[in-house]
């Protein structure tokens, strides 16, 4: 049986340690290698295929952001899961505009982690308890309901589901023209640079 080898990243060396001691036990998942800097990350990302970045936001020489970018730039097909205290609203937007697979609190059960590590391997995105609460309570104020219009949020379902621009305009009896107007106010109003991105806000916000 394939063990999916990860890369864990954090400079509380005591974090580090206790993490890597919990995934030691697990029949499918090996800890390849560890590093305690963004730098040391970098390194080990260019001469070893990870299957799975576990990696923290804030590191003393990179934020999570670059280190995420930078394995991506060097292993697009990576799945990154962030493990971390930030729980910062703005903290989750960024992230998720980086094609994140997970976001785990580090005060969170170590179940959750256990749980991040078997969704994001079968292709599924998993965002811990917490986090998703913070997301709920993003797209429920106000300001992220006078956003989105009923139909924007009709597209962005159908967009998640991999549905076509011909397809969605099929379905809600309009224009592909129409489609990709609508497309474009919702990768604006949503601050998504990208398609993927897009997925990952449908995701996140129970929009999937």
């Amino acid at each position: 049986m394939k063990k999916y080898q990860i890369l864990l990243v954090d400079d509380h060396k005591i974090l580090l340690e206790g993490t890597q001691s919990l995934l030691s036990g697990l029949e499918n998942y090996e800890v390849a290698a560890t590093a305690s800097s963004g730098k040391e990350a970098i390194d080990l990302l260019k001469t070893k295929d990870f299957d799975i970045l576990v990696t923290d936001y804030e590191l003393p020489d990179f934020s999570g952001l670059e280190i995420i970018r930078l394995a991506h730039s060097i292993n697009p097909d990576i799945k990154v899961i962030v493990l971390s205290m930030h729980d910062d609203p703005s903290v989750v937007k960024e992230l998720l505009k980086e094609n994140i697979d997970s976001f785990v609190l580090k005060n969170d059960a170590h179940s959750s982690l256990m749980r991040a590590l078997d969704k994001v391997t079968s292709g599924k995105k998993y965002f811990s308890d917490e986090i998703s609460e913070i997301l709920v309570r993003q797209i429920n104020s106000p300001t992220e309901k006078s956003d989105l219009s009923p139909r924007e949020t009709e597209i962005i379902k159908l967009i998640a589901r991999d549905f076509s621009t011909k397809q969605i305009a099929e379905v809600l009896f309009i224009s592909e023209k129409t489609v990709e107007t609508h497309r474009k106010n919702i990768l604006r109003k949503t601050d998504c640079s990208s398609l993927v991105s897009l997925v990952n806000y449908a995701h996140a916000h129970n929009l999937a």
